[in-house]
């Protein structure tokens, strides 16, 4: 798994630090860690960093609302990238027959 690019294919500074960091996860699950460790390992680190980060940053809103919904932005897109593709729904016709053939 790797996060997103820009539009030339060129990953951007925090792009390819993100790809480094889910590298390491990946490697995580190569060696037997279960994948809710790993994630819950980099929410605790995001929210460490970010936090740290906030009160670094002086061009950003001191509003730490900003970032919780920055994060929300990109999990909520990736929770699309990622959700298992759905079958079409059958037709009308196929659920009658269907219920037809239960009755």
């Amino acid at each position: 798994m790797t996060t997103e690019t820009i539009k030339n294919d060129q990953p951007n500074t925090n792009m390819d630090f993100a790809n480094k960091i889910i590298n390491l996860a990946n490697a995580g699950l190569q060696e037997g860690q279960s994948v809710e460790d790993l994630a819950q390992g980099i929410r605790h680190a995001a929210a460490n960093f970010s936090a740290y980060a906030f009160f670094l940053t002086e061009h950003n809103s001191k509003d730490p609302n900003d970032v919780v919904e920055d994060f929300v932005k990109y999990f909520e897109y990736y929770l699309s990238a990622h959700a298992p593709k759905q079958e079409p729904s059958p037709g009308l016709a196929d659920t009658i027959a269907q219920a037809k053939n239960e009755i």
